[in-house]
């Protein structure tokens, strides 16, 4: 197991704007709530870019995001003091030699608010060592702690569940991806054409 995250801040950076920009400029779902988009289209650039073994998890998640207030932002629901995932409740992210990388974390915030709650979350990078992972929420007590709780069924299920346009833009990014310094442009569509306009990322959790 590495004892670095897998990616320098400006490659993951280049690799969150640009799954963003391509699915702000399909007209795909929500961008926000694409996490499962974010996890395979990840995975595959890193594979195809990067020559790293990354691979895709679905479960539940927990990340605390305030130092000073209590606030856990909670993907999952706790039944019989357990926490849990299922279809409905759910987070999708990249691992890799041991590491945790959520190319969504950056727009948290933005999927925060739209779910009106009313808290200040920054735009951050996300790289975890597993290992760091806590065994319970009640474990959760400083900003960036975390908990992650793999679910192999719901997984399967979720992939099996995704649209052949989905497919075709992830494999639409793999193609057009290019690592630093090139420069380059998403391609969604004969006609389409943009250059990344993601939020900026402001630090790392």
């Amino acid at each position: 197991m590495k004892s670095l995250p897998p990616l320098p801040l400006p490659d993951y950076q280049r690799i969150y704007q640009f799954i963003f920009d391509a699915l702000e400029t399909s007209g795909s779902p929500i961008t926000y709530r694409s996490c499962v988009f974010f996890a395979a289209t990840g995975a595959a650039i890193l594979r195809e870019h990067y020559n790293v073994p990354a691979t895709i998890s679905v479960g539940c998640m927990a990340l605390r995001v305030d130092e000073q207030q209590p606030n856990v932002v909670i993907y999952g629901r706790s039944e019989n003091g357990c926490f849990q995932s299922d279809e409905k409740a759910f987070h999708a992210w990249v691992e890799c030699d041991g590491w945790l990388i959520d190319f969504m974390a950056p727009i948290l915030g933005v999927a925060i608010r739209k779910a009106n709650t009313n808290w200040s979350v920054p735009s951050r990078m996300l790289q975890k060592n597993l290992a760091d992972s806590k065994n319970s929420l009640g474990e959760i007590l400083h900003a960036g702690d975390f908990l992650v709780g793999h679910n192999t069924e719901l997984a399967n299920l979720v992939f099996d569940s995704q649209t052949a346009r989905f497919f075709q833009l992830m494999e639409i990014c793999v193609d057009n991806y290019r690592k630093l310094p090139e420069p380059h442009k998403i391609t969604v569509s004969a006609d389409t054409h943009r250059l990344l306009r993601a939020p900026l990322i402001e630090g790392i959790w």
